[in-house]
């Protein structure tokens, strides 16, 4: 018993020296679907796919040992050293790499040119002796007391500190030529040893079974390693084990290709399905699902910054827990893509998408119920909590929808608010329910007031509302309500009455999104022209000229510690409030803005939004937002503590005209040296995309040089000039603002370039008499030359003046006669030469463009298709010159008529046929449209008898519906045509 607590006591110093790595890691309250997977592959520089072990250097690169070689990753870029970056030496088949506690690392070699190489500072050397040649070697551990411990296909050795190689395999007939799977060094030369016929003890350089006396049976010992519960972890061929107090008490029976225990004590387990992980009495697996592919190799590895690197037959995988995490589909969510959220007091937080609602609570999904009355369950856009604990959801085209709040009892049933009940249109996005109880619905035909179980009133643009839908509503702690549309916004007062901003005319964008009042009475506003600030009766606009990443901006929402964080197509930004009014002072020129995209955790950088809400502040201090592929949940604190993470600056290499110089701090230069470059990169694991450097040659350059991600620099420079100069990098997380010193890490390089010898002192003495000897010559020479020269000179700018005259007079004439073809040219492109109307390719590009602003924001369309009728009797009758100024002159009135309003184009759609595309509320169109059918009739034609001839028309009306391409709805106004035609003509069918 004595041994064995000694055998415990040095594990236990060596898991001391482990915990003392810094504190990051993974967090362990987090489900394992809510890590970030990254992947590389060879396309991505990895030397192959086959990933055989993982380890990590002092500087904070990660080692990757594959099939074909070893690489060194900085986060962005692998440095691949093989057979064929490796001059002399055949790098192949690396199945273990360790770091030297004196510097460097050591990896093995596959068969061919066998052995243990050591790479420190840029260079490679086999280690001496022996060691440099040993073959098939799968686990290198370096003990406590600096020996090296290798583990071969054949046997195990020791490598002292002084380079005396020991084989300890031959101490045991079951260690002999069998290969070592696993090697835990500990303290005094012990070590505990593992293969496929179990577990061993080393001491006093003699092995001893061992894994019996503590219950093990007699199988596989895949991996060792310490618990920082307390006793030693083994796995292998029957599970996973705690060896504690001289006992085996089993962990899992699946079978552990590898494993490791993380510094929370959570365990992770490779096993044949995937990656598991065991933590507070729980196991989940990562797998396929999550994006982990190909088979668990044995490479298995926890980094300084606690993020958990894998190797598989697919590539390398990091596992991290960035403040940034999506909900998709293996999450429980029927459908990715998100419109609204909302948080509902102990109800969990509830989601709107085209398939419904869905609950979210307890870390599960769950869809809720809204199919009612006949009708399948609703696209749902909006959502609103009620205060008697009711939900309000408004839907694409079902209305709104009350559902009942947890207390009205089982019998209580959904209810419906729609154009049955007296509201203008079922497509709602935008909910409110007033301080008064009113509940406020904001669709594509205004605001709508209800209460006491009916509609009060409809606000409109008769009413002073911008036109378009409504796509948000605020109320401020002043009783204002702030309305957003997709053409403008509008704020109404206590008493009332209605104040609109129309785009470009007193608003500095088209769209208003989402309202965020500050309690001083100023209003934020996200709109699709950048971040409004709303104070003083005027508008202050952030953009894309004070550095943000994108002007269409969606949801915006302000963190506890008064940050803003606003969605938008390129990801959530986050937006100091202080930073915001230092621009807006006139303090600062740009913003200093963070983005999270799809590379930091986002299920998807494309944010949604024209919905309501499209994004929570939840009580926890998480924010969610709606993307196209699932939630995005964001943890500011998280968030704020990954900023302030340390990096390491390393300058990987200087070179001078192609030759590398030795890694040190300070280089002297030859004067004929013509190219210098300098090669830097920052270190930091957890999110090197977020890196920022800026670099300068103090004695060359004027400033500094910015660059604007994070990958690995070349600082390139030709033609130094002579002197002693100083270069310097910095590198910080983003956003950079340099003006904070206790963010940065500095790096600098010395360089002293010698001058030639025709720039010492000697020679520039020499310089300057020779130079003021044949300057006194070239004066006076030039001198007599300039008089006779001036006089040539004034004759011939004489002559020239006359010329450039005559030239610039004729150029003006050509350009204005090539200014009137080209306007021409334009104008037939896109224009019919009969009628004067927009020929048929300007009526599909403008149809085309029309379908997209519905789709996008939700605005009216329709297309009418008119035909005259009985138009080939005119012809017959009168000839077709007679039908030509017939086709004209009822162009000229159609256009009179239904023309010249914005969002209204007619256009000559082939033989009598003309096409009216209308974005416009139905009721207008249809009216505008009906004036036009009835002006034709009225009007008559002279023809060329002496008669008077009147044409009448017959109009298909198709009007957008969900889901539709341009081709239906092209296809139903024919088709509603063709009904005209038969019911008699002169007539408008819309249904």
């Amino acid at each position: 018993m004595p041994a064995m607590r000694r055998l415990f006591l040095n594990g236990l110093c060596l898991l001391v020296l482990l915990v003392g790595a810094p504190a990051w890691a993974l967090d362990p309250a987090r489900k394992v679907d809510e890590y970030t997977i990254a992947r590389w592959t060879m396309e991505d520089g990895l030397p192959h796919n086959l990933v055989h072990t993982i380890g990590q250097d002092a500087e904070g690169y990660v080692w990757i040992g594959t099939w074909e070689g070893a690489a060194r990753f900085d986060g962005r870029r692998f440095t691949a050293f093989d057979a064929g970056t490796v001059e002399g030496l055949e790098i192949e088949g690396v199945r273990a790499i360790a770091r030297d506690p004196k510097g460097g690392m050591v990896i093995s070699l596959g068969r061919v040119g066998p052995g243990l190489l050591h790479f420190h500072q840029g260079r490679w050397q086999r280690l001496p002796g022996e060691a440099g040649t040993l073959a098939d070697v799968s686990v290198l551990r370096f003990g406590p007391d600096g020996a090296l411990w290798i583990g071969t296909d054949h046997s195990l050795y020791r490598m002292a500190g002084d380079g005396r190689l020991r084989d300890i395999g031959g101490t045991h007939p079951r260690l002999a030529n069998e290969r070592v799977l696993a090697v835990l060094p500990l303290a005094d030369g012990q070590a505990l040893v593992g293969n496929r016929h179990g577990l061993f003890r080393i001491r006093d350089d003699r092995a001893s079974e061992w894994g019996r006396e503590t219950g093990l049976p007699e199988t596989s010992v895949l991996a060792i390693q310490p618990s920082r519960w307390g006793g030693i972890l083994i796995g292998g061929g029957a599970g996973a084990w705690r060896l504690d107090q001289g006992r085996a008490l089993q962990i899992t029976g699946e079978r552990v290709e590898a494993m490791l225990e993380d510094r929370h004590g959570s365990l992770w387990i490779s096993t044949l399905d995937g990656l598991r992980r065991y933590a507070q009495g729980r196991y989940e697996t990562l797998g396929e699902r999550n994006g982990l592919m190909g088979r668990l190799a044995p490479a298995l590895f926890e980094d300084r910054d606690g993020l958990l690197w894998v190797g598989t037959t697919n590539g390398l995988y990091r596992i991290s827990d960035g403040p940034v995490f999506g909900l998709a589909r293996s999450s429980g969510l029927r459908d990715i893509y998100v419109r609204a959220i909302i948080e509902r007091p102990g109800q969990g937080v509830w989601i709107g998408h085209p398939m419904g609602v869905d609950a979210w609570q307890g870390g599960q999904a769950r869809a809720i119920p809204l199919a009612f009355d006949g009708k399948g369950d609703p696209s749902v856009l909006s959502l609103a909590n009620a205060r008697d604990g009711s939900l309000w959801i408004g839907t694409y085209d079902q209305g709104v929808i009350r559902l009942p709040a947890a207390g009205e009892g089982p019998q209580a049933r959904p209810r419906r608010i729609d154009e049955a009940g007296g509201l203008p249109s079922n497509h709602v996005r935008a909910l409110l329910e007033r301080s008064d109880g009113s509940l406020w619905i904001g669709s594509n035909e205004g605001v709508s007031v209800y209460r006491d179980g009916r509609i009060l009133r409809t606000y409109t643009t008769a009413d002073g509302l911008p036109s378009g839908n409504v796509y948000v509503l605020h109320e401020t702690a002043q009783g204002e309500l702030w309305i957003g549309t997709s053409n403008g916004m509008g704020m109404m007062r206590r008493d009332g009455t209605l104040r609109a901003w129309s785009p470009m005319s007193g608003f500095p964008a088209v769209a208003a999104f989402d309202f965020l009042a500050d309690p001083d009475g100023s209003l934020w506003i996200a709109t699709d022209r950048g971040l409004l600030h709303w104070h003083d009766g005027r508008f202050v606009q952030f953009d894309h000229r004070q550095g943000l990443p994108n002007n269409r901006l969606f949801r915006l929402l302000e963190d506890d510690n008064g940050d803003f964080w606003v969605s938008s197509n390129r990801g959530v930004f986050r937006i100091s409030r202080a930073a915001l009014t230092a621009v807006e002072n006139g303090h600062l020129a740009r913003l200093p803005v963070e983005a999270f995209t799809h590379a930091d955790g986002l299920p998807s950088s494309q944010a949604n939004g024209a919905t309501s809400p499209a994004g929570w502040p939840m009580r926890d201090g998480k924010l969610w937002f709606a993307t196209a592929n699932g939630i995005g949940v964001i943890d500011p604190d998280d968030a704020r503590r990954q900023r302030a993470q340390g990096i390491t600056l390393v300058v990987e290499s200087v070179e001078a005209d192609g030759r590398f110089l030795p890694p040190q701090d300070r280089h002297v230069l030859p004067a004929d040296t013509r190219r210098v470059v300098i090669r830097f990169t920052g270190l930091n694991q957890r999110a090197p995309e977020r890196l920022r450097y800026r670099y300068r040659m103090v004695g060359f350059d004027r400033g500094w040089i910015e660059t604007d991600n994070g990958i690995a620099h070349d600082a390139v420079y030709t033609n130094l000039p002579p002197g002693k100069m100083r270069f310097e990098v910095q590198v910080m997380n983003a956003p950079a603002d340099w003006s904070k010193p206790e963010n940065l890490v500095t790096r600098t390089v010395e360089f002293e370039k010698a001058s030639p010898w025709w720039l010492r002192a000697w020679a520039l003495a020499l310089y300057a008499v020779l130079l003021g000897l044949v300057g006194w010559a070239v004066l006076l020479f030039a001198l007599r030359r300039q008089r006779h020269r001036q006089r040539r000179l004034e004759a011939l700018v004489d002559a020239r003046t006359s010329e450039l005259s005559d030239k610039n007079a004729q150029l003006e004439q050509a350009g204005e006669a090539n200014a009137r073809l080209l306007e021409q040219l334009a104008h037939q492109a896109r224009h019919d030469p009969l009628t004067r109307l927009a020929n048929r390719r300007a009526g599909d590009a403008f149809l085309a463009e029309a379908l997209e602003v519905s789709r996008r924001e939700g605005r009216p369309l329709s297309v009418a298709l008119i035909d005259i009728d009985h138009f080939k009797a005119v012809n017959d009758r009168y000839g077709h010159a007679f039908g030509d100024d017939v086709l004209s002159q009822i162009a000229a009135l159609a256009e009179h008529l239904a023309g010249g309003v914005e969002g209204v184009l007619i256009s000559r759609y082939g033989g009598e046929e003309f096409l009216v595309c209308q974005q416009l509320p139905r009721s207008a169109s249809r009216a505008r449209l009906e004036a036009l059918r009835e002006g034709i009739a009225r009007a008559g034609i002279e023809t060329p008898d002496g008669d008077t001839l009147r044409c009448t028309v017959s109009i298909g009306v198709a009007e957008l519906e969900a889901g539709q391409d341009l081709r239906d709805l092209l296809r139903v106004a024919d088709e509603r045509l063709y009904k005209a035609k038969q019911q008699g003509r002169n007539r408008l069918v819309s249904s």
